[in-house]
């Protein structure tokens, strides 16, 4: 078990943690930052994870928490403290993980602090990183499926005579002709994009634009369709690759979203039920027949010496019974 460092103040609760991380635009990634219900804690270390000291930022001095970008284009959280910025960033760039910090110290400095403590946060974070890894391998099988069309029926092609060529026509041989097929086709989309990269250093590939841009000239005079330049391809490529990682930006905000709501709702839940006025147990307020008794025992009493007359003692009497 590891020593503990330093002491948390009485009644204080740590609510988040996260390691790895860089306080102010030229320290290093070697600290740790913790939030608590009463502040947020930078723990310093050394280059050698030598603990160096902790800096305490109460929330009776924070005003404001908000997720900025550094001049270098780095995501941060800065505390805003009179008339100083306080700088952190995390070494692993995680924007869900910045986000969750960024709330964690808002949400501690706002009334309903009690509610937010650390299952809260850990349970976005968590779902936050297994669905980033989802959408990544989801991104690279992708990537590895074969395209569709000419390049399509060549793989089956080369299967076929693969097939044929083994004699083996079982499930085990068809699997090895088509693994086979596919190996030699992705061996050929490599070579093919180095030579379009080598192509591409040298010139070639704009030399290939000119005659295809002075092509396209006539071809617009005779009425024809033109044809896409090398250029054009490639900016094509680019643009949807950068619409492909925003969809799939917008699908991580999305799940992450959606994980905020659904805590939030549960603290919501907490908040209704706690609010709520206690109804009184009538099981509770209920007399035994031993107190009935010793009630009854002293009417009878004010009955006899006169301070009751019949009329109230009855009455008396009747509720006792009935309580």
């Amino acid at each position: 078990m590891a020593k503990q460092k330093y002491a948390l103040n009485p009644g204080e609760k740590i609510v988040y943690k996260t390691s790895c991380v860089r306080h102010g635009f030229w320290g290093a990634y070697t600290h740790a930052l913790t939030i608590t219900n009463q502040s947020v804690i930078l723990e310093k270390y050394g280059m050698l994870n030598n603990f160096k000291g902790i800096e305490r930022f109460d929330y009776s001095v924070i005003s404001q928490a908000i997720q900025s970008e550094a001049s270098n284009g780095e995501k941060q959280l800065e505390l805003y403290i009179g008339g100083k910025v306080e700088e952190f960033a995390l070494q692993s760039g995680d924007e869900n993980e910045l986000k969750v910090l960024v709330m964690a110290v808002n949400d501690q400095m706002g009334p309903d602090a009690e509610y937010y403590d650390f299952n809260y946060y850990q349970s976005i974070v968590t779902e936050a990183k297994d669905t980033d890894r989802i959408l990544e391998l989801r991104a690279k099988a992708q990537d590895e499926v074969p395209v569709s069309g000419s390049s399509g029926l060549e793989i089956a092609g080369v299967a076929a005579k693969n097939l044929l060529k083994s004699g083996d026509f079982s499930a085990k041989g068809v699997t090895k002709a088509i693994t086979k097929a596919t190996g030699k086709q992705k061996k050929k989309g490599i070579f093919s994009g180095i030579m379009d990269e080598f192509l591409d250093d040298i010139g070639i590939k704009d030399l290939q634009d000119e005659f295809t841009e002075m092509g396209n000239e006539f071809r617009e005079e005779f009425g024809l369709k033109t044809k896409m330049t090398h250029a054009e391809r490639k900016e094509l490529e680019e643009l949807e690759e950068k619409r492909r990682k925003q969809e799939i930006q917008k699908q991580k905000y999305s799940v992450f979203q959606d994980k905020v709501n659904q805590q939030k709702s549960m603290i919501n839940a907490k908040k209704s039920t706690s609010a709520e006025p206690k109804q009184p147990d009538s099981e509770s307020t209920k007399m035994s027949v031993k107190e009935q008794m010793e009630l009854l025992q002293q009417i009878k009493n004010l009955l006899d010496v006169g301070v009751l007359t019949q009329e109230e003692f009855d009455k008396k009497k009747q509720e006792i019974l009935n309580s």
